[in-house]
């Protein structure tokens, strides 16, 4: 009986089904997918050295905050109105809307890309372990990661959810790990080569989301005339890049505030602990990436009780699967770290791992509420709260950095964290009247 269930849950065109189909592959893809980021992570740290590693991760960071107005930022906007207009079957906006993503992407990303090579013709020493140097060769990420996030937020609004994630999840940390490697066996791996390994890993990965979006794309927008809306979509882009600025800077702000208070080692231990934490939640990734396009269609349905089982089930299945990996981390977070990092990490790591796994596993216990708020219009209540738990986060990061390092960034962002989901939760509760999380 329940493998007869299992198997028509999968068969079904009813959002139950879809969804199960749509978690299992994404899972799968990100089950794939962490073995190869997590061995790529060790290889760096250990290739490179604390010093060395703390480097890389600040100048990462640093790109992924430039590349919000061209990535993450725009990528909300395309899943939400793509589902809509896919819904309505209006290929005509939905062909303008491509158009006008992939101009912004290029004029932004050229902007952005200018400003950074200035900056860099001033203070950098062009060595392989400057700052500067590093950053302005890194800028040439921005257009890729422009157009990955753009191909992957389209599919996704098409509720082609797992083949929105393989260029990401699959060839982007494939083809990282493969370079890796093979600067390691050469003995060239430094901050300088390793930012190249992440560029030349971009570059494919994106000519293969072009390849999967030119496949599924509704054969009906390549007919239809494009039709723009271009004050609507400008007045809605403005605040999901502030959301996905704000939503960066909390998850980013413990690197940029110790790479500039603190030491680059504390920085290597920083990223450290949160590449383990960022395990706990990892089903609530899947899940946001999967019911994102069916909270729109649901809304637009007007179907409440609806929403709320999504809503309650949802955070219910993230939750059972975050748990078994938040304990071990937890409890048994150093001897993980020494074992898989190495014993120069052990120390450093351990309790920054401890605090951010613990405030994790709270952000799963919420579900999904920043999502469901802005897929279903309210997106300036989940950037009120992002901006008051991005304030509150810098002022502790500010004042614990200087004292206790890593340790206290990591209790910033936790707090910041758990200051996030609260305020979400209430505004959740106004907005859509029923309460969040596994409850």
């Amino acid at each position: 009986m329940l493998i007869k269930r299992l198997f028509s849950s999968f068969g079904g065109q009813d959002l139950k089904s879809q969804l199960v189909r749509g978690g299992v592959g994404v899972g799968a893809l990100k089950l794939l997918s962490l073995p190869l980021a997590l061995v790529t992570s060790v290889l760096l740290a250990r290739g490179l050295g604390p010093e060395g590693y703390g480097q890389y991760a600040f100048v990462l960071a640093v790109v992924s905050l430039l590349a919000l107005p061209v990535g993450p930022g725009l990528g909300q906007l395309i899943t939400r109105e793509v589902a809509k207009y896919h819904h309505r079957e209006e290929w005509g906006l939905f062909r303008g809307l491509l158009r006008r993503g992939h101009q912004w992407v290029i004029v932004g990303s050229f902007i952005v890309a200018g400003v950074i090579a200035i900056l860099a013709g001033l203070h950098a020493s062009w060595t392989v372990d400057d700052r500067w140097t590093l950053l302005l060769a890194a800028t040439l990420m921005l257009p890729l990661l422009g157009v990955n996030a753009l191909r992957g937020a389209t599919l996704r609004g098409l509720r082609k959810v797992f083949y929105a994630q393989i260029p990401e999840l699959l060839v982007r940390p494939g083809l990282h790990l493969v370079v890796v490697v093979c600067l390691l066996v050469a003995g060239v791996l430094n901050p300088a080569s390793a930012i190249a390994s992440q560029i030349a890993a971009a570059a494919i990965a994106s000519g293969v989301g072009v390849l999967l979006l030119w496949q599924l794309r509704p054969p009906d927008v390549a007919q239809a005339e494009p039709r723009y809306r271009d004050g609507e979509w400008a007045q809605s882009l403005l605040p999901f890049i502030l959301l996905a600025a704000v939503g960066n800077f909390n998850g980013q702000i413990g690197i940029l505030v110790l790479g500039w208070l603190g030491t680059d080692a504390d920085v290597a231990a920083l990223r450290v602990a949160q590449n383990g934490a960022t395990l706990v939640a990892l089903s609530l990734v899947i899940v946001n990436m999967v019911i994102g396009p069916h909270i729109t269609r649901v809304q637009q349905e007007a179907d409440k009780l609806r929403l709320q089982r999504l809503s309650r089930n949802s955070a219910r299945a993230a939750l059972v699967i975050a748990l078994p990996i938040a304990l071990p981390l937890i409890f048994l977070g150093g001897p993980i770290v020494g074992l898989i990092f190495g014993n120069d990490y052990r120390d450093l790591a351990t309790l920054p791992l401890v605090i951010l796994a613990s405030g994790q596993l709270v952000n799963v216990a919420f579900g999904s509420v920043g999502l469901f708020l802005t897929m279903t219009g309210y997106e300036r209540d989940t950037l009120a709260g992002q901006v008051f738990a991005l304030l509150v986060n810098a002022g502790f990061a500010v004042v614990l950095v200087p004292v206790y390092g890593a340790v206290g960034a990591a209790v910033s962002v936790t707090i910041g964290l758990v200051t996030w989901n609260v305020v979400l939760a209430i505004r959740f509760v106004k907005r859509l009247g029923f309460s969040p999380s596994v409850l």
